[in-house]
């Protein structure tokens, strides 16, 4: 993992002068690459996160309750005996590595805190508790902060998302439909859909009212997607001691998928692998893409200043033509003043004219990018991909113009080094992952 690490890290520095030249998104920092397995818990405030912590834990770390317990984001990481240190304490600590938290204002900080556990089970893995989502059309003014992009900076870093749902609210309130649509766009491959509680149903007919009610309202946040992701339907056992065949469902079913998503908790550290390599792949698929939109308009530009110059040459050419002639057909200094008068009137006047034509012109960014990649766009195969990573970075590109009216160009050897890490690197990184990943299974058995 180290090894990998280290070398999406010295990847990430050689993309960095080419990012911020373009303005775009600075690469993550060696301490974002380096950290720890994550794996963060969402849902409501009755879904379950801290019971299903405490579960993974085997003690009891997290308050739990039918009301909110917790109106913050809780870290909780392995430790050689228990701590609990408050937000200020976390975010002014740059070896913890989350000293970036501290920009989404003073209210989260003062909302963060910090444990540390003993438990051996989940080996290097941290958890990340979040607090209930809300029924609110606009949070941020209600908790203080911006609840999506606290949950979107924790999501983009962490390798397993946890996102749980319980009977009484199965994914109804807004805060779950825009932290679905809005925060975890884009991580899909990260997150596991967990209808939590089924044990409270007293019969089947309650529960597939209840899961109907969870898949109606997931088809409208996952929209336009045409099927829903996998959800896993569980439970915690309250007493392993009591004998569950006596329920009024089957609990079997409901037991296999708790541990499918315990073991993909355990399976961090090599998500972690995967998702160091697929960030990479990600932010420089990305940032071509940026630059190769806005190197676009300065090759746009300079076809234009070329058509237009040649245009501008054309008129010069028009006018010397008309004062050769008017000097061959009127010898008079009058004439000749006058003809030179109007011909070098008429030919600032085209190149005003064409100047001007030449700014009314400018393509905008999606147009831009239409023309930069219109051959690959006609592949339905590429198309629908390249649109997807357009929408990305969309947003940014408009900024840049917004910020800068010219570029230096995208240099040769600069696509070289883009193109390498994503052809060459980029597998190159996987294959070892997977190689490294065998090897550990094969000493192990």
């Amino acid at each position: 993992m180290t090894a990998i690490q280290d070398q999406a890290c010295a990847l990430y520095q050689q993309l960095e002068p080419i990012a911020k030249r373009f303005l775009f998104e600075r690469p993550p920092k060696p301490s974002e690459v380096n950290g720890r397995p994550m794996v963060l818990f969402l849902g409501n405030h009755s879904a379950g996160k801290s019971s299903f912590i405490n579960h993974l834990l085997g003690d009891s770390v997290q308050r739990t309750g039918i009301a909110p317990v917790d109106d913050g984001f809780t870290i909780i990481m392995p430790g050689n005996e228990p701590l609990n240190k408050d937000g200020a304490a976390v975010v002014t600590n740059p070896e913890l590595g989350w000293e970036e938290l501290k920009n989404f204002g003073e209210t989260l900080v003062s909302r963060l805190r910090l444990r540390t556990h003993q438990s051996r089970s989940l080996g290097d893995i941290a958890l990340i508790d979040s607090p209930g989502m809300i029924d609110a059309a606009n949070s941020s003014s209600d908790r203080g902060y911006d609840f999506p992009r606290v949950v979107r900076w924790f999501a983009v870093r962490a390798d397993v998302i946890l996102f749980l749902f319980d009977p009484d609210k199965p994914g109804t309130t807004g805060e779950t439909v825009q932290v679905l649509k809005e925060a975890l766009d884009g991580l899909d491959h990260k997150v596991l859909l967990v209808f939590n509680k089924v044990d409270r149903f007293e019969s089947m007919r309650d529960f597939a009212r209840a899961y109907g009610a969870l898949c109606w309202n997931l088809a409208r946040a996952f929209k336009p997607r045409k099927d829903l992701p996998h959800i896993y339907n569980t439970y915690l056992p309250v007493n392993e001691h009591e004998n569950m065949h006596t329920h009024p469902l089957p609990l079997e079913d409901f037991d296999m998928a708790r541990e499918e998503v315990l073991g993909e908790v355990y399976l961090a550290p090599k998500r972690r692998l995967d998702n160091v390599v697929s960030r990479l792949y990600r932010y420089t698929r990305r940032l071509r893409m940026h630059a190769t939109v806005i190197n676009q308009q300065r090759i746009d530009r300079t076809r234009r200043v070329q058509y237009y110059g040649l245009l501008g040459a054309a008129l010069l050419l028009l006018a010397g033509s008309s004062i050769y002639g008017a000097i061959q057909l009127m010898t008079e200094s009058v004439f000749f003043g006058v003809s030179v008068v109007i011909a070098v009137a008429l030919a600032a006047l085209g190149a005003l004219v064409a100047f001007y034509v030449m700014k009314k012109q400018t393509l905008s960014p999606k147009e831009l990018f239409e023309e930069a990649f219109e051959r690959p766009l006609k592949l339905d195969e590429q198309g629908a991909d390249l649109r997807a990573l357009w929408t990305s970075v969309e947003d940014q590109v408009t900024l840049a113009f917004k910020t800068a009216e010219t570029f230096k160009g995208l240099s040769r050897s600069e696509r070289r080094r883009i193109d390498k890490i994503i052809d060459v690197e980029v597998p190159r990184m996987r294959a070892e992952a997977e190689a490294s990943q065998r090897e550990r299974r094969e000493n192990a058995a």
